[in-house]
């Protein structure tokens, strides 16, 4: 059996349990130190690294009863982020202890942040980056730790997603969701790059009381998106985002240019009102004032996981908004146009919006405007 010092977000039991597929009061655990070392956060990232420090010390855990198994289960998810093991000898209640540790290449001070705080850490990432390790382990042992690597702001995003699906829903005439009633017994990703392929083996509740059988099931990945509206109530008027999409080319649509909402995908830690006030600014250059929350909705859940939520966002759209914009680095081309709600309702009855967030972002707006945004 081997022992390890485990400092950093490794601390956090939950995540540590998702790692080495073990319940947590399985892990042998003890506080222990390091001394003449500290944690600095990685410049960047989520994590701290460790590095010497003359008359510190720095606060970890002493992880014993190691197998083999657990090993490598640990070796795979610190690889994906640079990490290798090395020996240390750390202080503990019952005397000092030789252990494992796992350290990083870099170590220059220009990499290197503000001292790490651990409960800084968990209050606002611990449940995410928890979520996110069971989309990392997902891949052991077969894929290969780096591609987590490139992968991991996705596997947050997705994870933030995850979390926030699991708030209560309502459930007035469709089936409710019990315990039990979907039995899953595999699940793999057989394609993973930006976003990813799920396949899920699994059983589930008939409306007859009975179960299904044994079906297979995949869905695309991506993380939740949220799009908004901008709309101006004393001009009357919203503005429209135009830019070339894939989807139309891949489907071999004869108008490959789209006429859509703002929209973005929102970023880990990130709430979907946070996501849409800073896309606004990126995409047309405009400040939003109050937010009005449409729809949320799933666009094809026979096949994919995206969750989309929609706003309509109060703007002055004057003689400074429209124009060109997007982010180049993110190899953005957008042009927007502010127009008449008249005109836009005009462009869904011809089909030249045919984007759906947009579609109903705009029915929405029809439905509401005069008595929500231009009351009497």
């Amino acid at each position: 059996m081997e022992r390890m010092f485990l400092y950093g977000t490794l601390c956090h039991l939950p995540l540590l349990a998702r790692v080495l597929d073990r319940p947590a009061e399985t892990l042998e655990t003890c506080p222990a130190r390091l001394p003449d070392h500290a944690l600095l956060l990685a410049r960047g990232e989520g994590f701290p690294l460790i590095l010497p420090a003359p008359g510190a010390q720095a606060s970890g855990l002493l992880l014993s009863e190691l197998t083999a198994g657990d090993l490598a289960r640990l070796d795979y998810y610190e690889g994906g982020h640079g990490f290798r093991r090395d020996e240390v000898t750390v202080e503990t209640g019952q005397g000092p202890v030789a252990a494992g540790i796992y350290v990083h290449d870099r170590s220059g001070a220009a990499e290197l942040g503000a001292p790490w705080e651990f409960g800084l850490w968990r209050a606002r990432w611990a449940d995410l980056v928890t979520e996110a390790a069971g989309e990392v382990m997902l891949g052991y042992p077969d894929r290969p730790p780096e591609l987590n690597a490139r992968r991991y702001r996705m596997m947050l995003a997705r994870a933030g997603s995850t979390l926030r699906a699991r708030a209560p829903g309502p459930a007035s005439l469709r089936k409710p969701t019990r315990p039990g009633d979907i039995v899953e017994t595999g699940r793999a990703q057989p394609y993973a790059n930006f976003f990813a392929v799920e396949e899920y083996t699994f059983r589930h509740a008939r409306f007859d009381g009975g179960m299904s059988d044994e079906m297979v099931r995949a869905a695309f990945l991506t993380g939740d998106a949220a799009t908004v509206l901008p709309y101006d109530p004393a001009r009357d008027a919203v503005l429209l985002i135009e830019q070339f999409r894939a989807g139309p080319y891949a489907r071999g649509d004869s108008q490959l240019w789209s006429v859509e909402a703002i929209a973005g995908l929102i970023d880990p830690g990130e709430s979907p009102e946070e996501t849409v006030r800073r896309e606004a600014l990126e995409e047309a250059g405009i400040a939003l004032g109050a937010l009005h929350r449409c729809y949320g909705y799933y666009p094809s859940p026979g096949a994919k996981a995206e969750y989309i939520y929609s706003f309509v966002g109060e703007a002055d759209l004057g003689a400074e908004a429209g124009g060109l914009g997007g982010l180049a680095t993110e190899g953005e081309d957008i042009r927007a146009h502010v127009v008449p709600f008249a005109r836009a309702m005009e462009l869904v009855e011809t089909g030249e919006i045919g984007n759906a967030p947009l579609i109903l972002s705009l029915l929405w707006l029809a439905r509401h405007r005069e008595t929500t945004l231009c009351p009497a």
